[in-house]
């Protein structure tokens, strides 16, 4: 079967830049079209569920006002909306959790947002085996309904985040050692696409768009109304938590790099990140080191195996123990709604030297996270900088090859590796673009390095990529079929892969 993309046809029936006043109209008789069709589930501004909806993670994403929100209830008003957003070539985008952190990653000015929140059902199949999720839930929601059955998904890490975008993009879990990321855990997709046609996309039926949607970023090719969710035993996880100053990462990322090559693809109950950043209150640059563990030690006060070296690094000034459920762990790792925020991506391989190189551009994340600092004191402004190592290990990506393989790109052949994440958290507008380019030249100056030494790895992981990074470029899956299939779709529609500008507004984020 051929998909129409979406973003395609509705929110890239024009250039982003060439809005013009001409189209008002037309938008607001498409508003008024829907909310005559849809009663109740199309808001407008100055009401009360249009601020609820305009409600964002980054205050990049909140200051964008749409010309109207429409809140589906169901399936069925989410085909209503396509059907009459693509006929009357209305550009829009879809708001899942509203996690992303650019301006325009699901939100649109002057157009129309569809906001999934009241496509928020979880239901567990009497087997245990299956839940079934709206993209309107967030983490919590499911955490809060599994924790008490002993029952847990490979599922995101910060209780806030949207389930839709984060499935769609890859997802990152707590339980990626033993099952893979969030996308590969996926059994069927219900999928409303551009024509407003419902579809099912599972290993066995539409299996194309089923490899699509997994890590491809979904929206292009259809509003996903449903994830059926493999479930799974799970009871509380074990946690510790160690802060360092900076100077420690002498030690600590080699005990990092080890972990990742030869602790963590020996136990996949394992999982792992290391965050940098400055806090003046503890003295200024710091270490955070996560230790996860899936199975608890029955030993109060004992460290699974794998940790030991890690846990063993000399110098951290707190140090932190907890065994708690999933719901715990995730809402103490979330963060606050408001400011602004920015993330960039990279990656590199866990090869030769990559403990070296994961040593050598520290200062490099110094001198961005410093000049930050000092412009934001001029203005009486607070900024924070965060620089966070994440590993794909060798045993995830084996995990990420069930089911065909995702789309993400990324084979056993292909690693291990590290994604490296840039994020800052800011306060007023007067820092952005200094935020923006100062990301993207650390991101510069850690490839170019990286490409030295033969470690570039190029992958970008898309949950936490800048708008203007081409999280693609890296994802080169090999499947020659799902190229062509997209190739015509393009030639069809006499669109050039070079619209790079006009991606953001196409893909659901979390």
């Amino acid at each position: 079967m051929q998909y129409s993309l979406i973003a395609w046809s509705a929110v890239f029936t024009i250039q982003l830049g060439a809005f013009a006043t001409d189209w008002v109209p037309e938008i607001h008789e498409g508003c008024n079209l829907l909310a005559s069709q849809l009663p109740g589930r199309v808001s407008f501004p100055n009401s009360t569920q249009y601020a609820l909806s305009n409600i964002y993670y980054s205050g990049r994403q909140a200051e964008i006002h749409p010309a109207c929100f429409v809140t589906p209830e169901d399936t069925e008003d989410v085909a209503t909306t396509m059907k009459i957003l693509t006929s009357s070539s209305i550009p829009f985008t879809v708001k899942s959790g509203g996690h992303t952190a650019f301006d325009g990653g699901s939100n649109i000015a002057h157009r129309v947002t569809v906001d999934l929140v009241r496509l928020n059902q979880i239901v567990l199949s009497d087997d245990r085996q299956t839940v079934s999720v709206g993209p309107g839930n967030r983490w919590a929601n499911l955490s809060e309904t599994l924790d008490p059955l002993g029952l847990a998904v490979v599922g995101g890490r910060v209780s806030d985040v949207g389930v839709s975008g984060l499935i769609l993009g890859g997802g990152i879990s707590y339980f990626s050692g033993r099952y893979g990321w969030a996308c590969d855990n996926v059994r069927n997709f219900e999928v409303v696409l551009a024509s407003g046609e419902v579809v099912n996309a599972s290993p066995q039926s539409n299996e194309d768009l089923f490899w699509a949607l997994r890590g491809g970023g979904g929206s292009n090719f259809g509003i996903v109304t449903r994830f059926d969710l493999v479930a799974f035993e799970q009871g509380d996880v074990w946690l510790y938590t160690a802060l360092y100053p900076l100077s420690s990462s002498t030690e600590l990322v080699p005990a990092f790099v080890d972990l990742s090559i030869n602790g963590l693809p020996a136990d996949h109950d394992g999982h792992t990140f290391f965050i940098m950043t400055n806090l003046a209150a503890l003295g200024g640059f710091i270490i955070a080191n996560y230790l996860y563990h899936a199975t608890p030690p029955t030993t109060v006060g004992d460290t699974p195996e794998v940790f030991v070296k890690s846990a063993s690094v000399a110098g951290s000034f707190l140090n932190t123990t907890t065994v708690a459920n999933i719901t715990t762990h995730s809402k103490a790792i979330s963060e606050p709604y408001g400011g602004r925020k920015a993330w960039a991506g990279t990656s590199v391989y866990l090869g030769e030297g990559a403990a070296q190189l994961l040593q050598d551009i520290i200062p490099f994340y110094k001198e961005h996270a410093n000049l930050l600092i000092e412009t934001a004191k001029e203005t009486n402004e607070t900024v924070e900088p965060f620089f966070v190592y994440q590993p794909i290990t060798a045993n995830i990506l084996d995990a990420m090859q069930k089911n065909g393989g995702n789309a993400l790109g990324l084979t056993p052949e292909k690693g291990p590796l590290v994604h490296i994440q840039v994020t800052t958290h800011w306060e007023t507008a007067h820092l952005d673009c200094l935020v923006r380019q100062s990301a993207a030249d650390l991101i510069a100056q850690i490839q170019a390095l990286a490409e030295e030494r033969g470690l570039f790895a190029g992958y970008t992981y898309m949950n936490y990529a800048e708008k203007n990074q081409d999280v693609y470029a890296g994802s080169d899956s090999g499947e020659e079929d799902k190229d062509e299939d997209e190739d015509d779709y393009n030639d069809d529609n006499n669109r050039s892969d070079d619209d790079d500008d006009i991606d953001s507004s196409g893909v659901i984020r979390v």
